[in-house]
C-alpha cells in the first residue's frame, strides 16, 4: 500500500487526481526532486508541462528555493518546464523548413486577425465567409482528422495563407508538432529522449491534440508518465479542452495506468469544499471520485448567502466585508463578467482600498495604431497589413456597405468587395508577390477598391516619411482607419491605458483587494472571497445546454474553492439591465430575477442565508 507521501516515488503511467488546495504543485515539484536527487535521472531527460507560463515561472520559483530542502534543485540540475504550446514551438523551431517556415516562425494569436485570416480562407475556397466559424472552432479542439468537408476545405486554404507568410497559429503549435513527430523519426527519437519522464499538471484541460502529444511523446515510456488535475475543474470547453481524457485514463492506459488521490485539503475547511463538492455532484453525474477528505484547518465559518435588494446594496455589503478583514486578510472579489466591476469599485474607491482588476478597454484604437505602426516599418509584414485594411473595409470612407445594413443589394455588394480582398491572397500563396501589400499594388489598376485602398495607405506611408508636423498624418490616419467613432472614445481609451500603467507601475503591491472574472480566478486563492451575480440566466447562463449547465457547476466549484477562510455568495432582487443582458422588468409585476439552481444545491448544514433589506 503506497502512502499519499509517496505517491511521487510511485511509476507511471500514473493519474494523480489533486482537488484545490490539496498539494498538487507540491507533489510536482517532490516528483522532480525525487528523480533528480534519488534517482540520479539526467535532467535533459525530464520534461514538465504546465498549463500556463505563470504556472510554469511557478514552479521555477518552487524547486529554486534552497530554504525547502525537499524541494530545491540547482539551477544546473533543473529539467525543461514550459507550457505545452511552448513545447510544441520548441519542437517545430528545430524543423521549420520542413513546413515551408522560415526560422523565425511568426505566431498568431490574436482571436482577430484569426477571424480575418480563417474568413478570407473561406471565401478562398469557394464558401461564404461565415462558414469559417466552424473551422476556426475544430481546430480549437485539436481533432484534426481531414477529410473533403467544407470546413477541412478551408482549413487547407487557412493553412496556404499562414505558411505564406511564414506563420503558423496558436493552435498550429500543437497540431504541426503532432505532425512533424510522426513524419521525423529523427525528431520523434530526440523529444521522446527529452520526456523520459514526461509530467503534465492541468490535465483535465487538454485538448485531442494536446492527447495527441501526449501520447506520442510517452509512446514507448508509458512509466514516465505523471500527470496531474482534477476532473471537477474543467472548465475550458470554449477552447477544445474537455475532461474526457482525464476520465479515460485507465482506459486508454489498460492494465499499466494508476490512480491515485490526494485527500487532504489544505486549503479550503469543510464547510466550503462539502458546499462546493455538493453542486458538482447535483449538475456533473460522471465525475470522478475522490472519495473522503480529510482536512487540515477545524471546521470554520459557513457559507453566508447574501439575499440583496440591488447592484449598489451588494457593493456596499461587499466594501463592508472588506472593510472588516482588509489588509490583515487577502481578499478575492469574483464577477460573471467586468460588467459586474463598476459598482463594486466605487465603494472600494470611496474608502480608498487598493484594488487590482482586469482592465476594460472601451476600444481597440491604439493597438490598431501599433499594428499600423509595424506595416509601416517593414511593407513586407502580410499579416499587419492585412489586419490594418480591415480597419479600412468596416470605414464607411472605403465605400464597402456596412456588415449591419439589410439591404440585400447592398449585402451582395459587401460581399463581392471582400471576395476582391480576399482573393489578393493568390498572389502571394502562388508567389507572385511577396506581400499582401506588393499584391494589392500589383491589382492597383483593375478595380476601383483594390484602387482606392492601394492610394489610402500608400498616403500613409508617404506621410510617415515626412518630418513635418505629425497633425497631418494624425489625421490621415483616422480617415482611413476611424479607430474611434467618437472623440469621447478616444478619451477614454488615453485614459484607461494611463490607467493601466499605473497598475503594472503597482503590481509588485500585493495587499490590494482583487477582482477578477469567474474564468480568470483558476489558481488563485485568498482568505476572504465574494462571488457576485448568482442568479438564474447569469450563472447559470440563460439558454444554456445540459452540457453547458455542467461545466458552469464546475467552474462554479472552482470558484468557491478559491476561499480559505470565509465564502460569501451573492444573489440580488434586481439587477441593471446592462448586467443581466436580459429585461427582468415588466409593469405591474416584481423583478424577474431568481437565485442560482447552484446555491440550492448547497446543503443547509454549510451555508447560513442572510437577506438584506432594501
Amino acid at each position: 500500500m503506497i502512502k499519499e507521501d509517496e505517491i511521487h516515488k510511485m511509476h507511471g503511467p500514473l493519474l494523480l487526481l489533486a482537488g484545490p488546495g490539496t498539494g498538487k504543485t507540491y507533489e510536482l515539484a517532490k516528483r522532480i526532486n525525487f528523480l533528480v536527487k534519488e534517482e540520479k535521472i539526467d535532467p535533459k531527460n525530464i520534461t514538465v508541462i504546465t498549463f500556463t507560463t505563470a504556472a510554469a515561472r511557478n514552479m521555477h520559483e518552487r524547486i529554486s528555493d534552497s530554504s525547502k530542502t525537499d524541494l530545491y534543485i540547482p539551477p544546473e540540475k533543473q529539467p525543461l518546464i514550459c507550457t505545452m504550446h511552448g513545447l510544441g514551438n520548441r519542437i517545430l523551431s528545430e524543423k521549420a523548413s520542413n513546413l515551408g517556415l522560415s526560422e523565425n516562425i511568426q505566431v498568431v494569436y490574436s482571436d482577430t486577425l484569426r477571424n480575418i485570416l480563417v474568413r478570407d480562407a473561406a471565401q478562398l475556397a469557394g464558401f461564404n465567409r461565415d462558414d469559417g466559424e466552424g473551422t476556426a472552432k475544430c481546430r480549437q479542439f485539436g481533432d484534426c482528422k481531414p477529410s473533403h468537408s467544407p470546413k477541412c476545405k478551408i482549413c487547407e486554404q487557412y493553412q496556404s495563407i499562414l505558411r505564406s507568410c511564414s506563420a503558423i497559429d496558436y493552435d498550429d503549435q500543437i497540431l504541426l508538432a503532432c505532425k512533424l513527430l510522426k513524419e521525423d523519426s529523427y525528431m520523434l527519437k530526440k523529444y521522446r529522449n527529452y520526456c523520459q519522464h514526461l509530467l503534465v499538471d492541468e490535465y483535465q484541460d487538454i485538448n485531442s491534440g494536446q492527447f495527441e502529444l501526449i501520447d506520442l511523446l510517452s509512446e514507448a515510456q508509458r512509466e514516465g508518465l505523471f500527470v496531474v488535475g482534477d476532473d471537477d475543474q474543467s472548465i475550458y470547453s470554449w477552447r477544445g479542452g474537455s475532461p474526457k481524457f482525464i476520465r479515460r485514463f485507465e482506459t486508454f492506459f489498460k492494465n499499466e495506468a494508476k490512480v491515485k488521490a490526494l485527500k487532504k485539503s489544505f486549503r479550503c475547511h469543510p464547510h466550503i469544499l462539502e458546499g462546493a463538492i455538493s453542486v458538482v455532484i447535483n449538475y456533473d453525474r460522471n465525475r470522478l471520485s475522490k472519495g473522503e477528505f480529510e482536512y487540515e484547518k477545524g471546521e470554520g465559518k459557513k457559507i453566508e448567502v447574501h439575499n440583496v435588494p440591488s447592484d449598489e446594496k451588494e457593493a456596499k455589503k461587499i466594501r463592508s466585508i472588506a472593510e472588516r478583514v482588509f489588509p490583515s486578510r487577502s481578499v478575492l472579489i469574483l464577477v460573471p463578467h467586468r460588467g459586474f466591476i463598476s459598482t463594486i469599485i466605487e465603494e472600494l474607491r470611496r474608502l480608498r482600498i487598493p484594488y487590482s482588476a482586469p482592465i476594460n478597454l472601451p476600444g481597440e484604437g491604439l493597438p490598431l495604431i501599433s499594428t499600423l505602426s509595424q506595416w509601416l516599418k517593414d511593407n513586407a509584414g502580410s499579416l499587419s497589413f492585412r489586419e490594418i485594411l480591415e480597419a479600412f473595409i468596416n470605414n464607411p470612407y472605403s465605400g464597402i456597405p456596412s456588415k449591419l445594413c439589410r439591404n440585400r443589394e447592398k449585402l451582395e455588394k459587401r460581399k463581392n468587395d471582400l471576395q476582391k480582398i480576399s482573393g489578393l491572397w493568390r498572389h502571394v500563396i502562388e508567389g507572385n508577390a511577396n506581400s499582401f501589400w506588393e499584391s494589392l499594388e500589383l491589382e492597383k489598376a483593375n478595380d476601383e477598391l483594390y484602387s482606392k485602398s492601394f492610394s489610402a495607405f500608400n498616403q500613409l506611408r508617404l506621410l510617415s516619411y515626412t518630418r513635418e508636423d505629425p497633425s497631418v498624418f494624425i489625421s490621415e490616419v483616422v480617415k482611413t482607419l476611424r479607430p474611434w467613432k467618437k472623440t469621447q472614445f478616444l478619451l477614454d481609451e488615453i485614459d484607461l491605458w494611463v490607467e493601466t500603467s499605473k497598475h503594472i507601475e503597482g503590481a509588485v503591491q500585493k495587499s490590494v483587494v482583487q477582482l477578477m472574472t469567474f474564468q480568470g480566478a483558476k489558481g488563485l486563492e485568498a482568505d476572504v472571497v465574494c462571488i457576485v451575480g448568482l442568479e438564474e440566466g447569469t450563472m447559470p447562463k440563460r439558454g444554456s445546454s445540459p452540457e453547458s449547465i455542467t461545466e458552469q457547476s464546475r467552474l462554479m466549484f472552482v470558484s468557491m474553492t478559491r476561499a480559505v477562510e470565509e465564502l460569501h455568495l451573492f444573489h440580488a432582487r434586481k439587477r441593471s439591465g446592462a448586467k443581466v443582458f436580459r429585461q427582468i422588468y415588466r409593469r405591474g409585476k416584481p423583478p424577474d430575477i431568481h437565485p442560482s439552481r447552484f446555491l440550492n444545491s448547497i446543503p443547509d448544514q454549510h451555508k447560513e442565508k442572510k437577506y438584506h433589506r432594501a
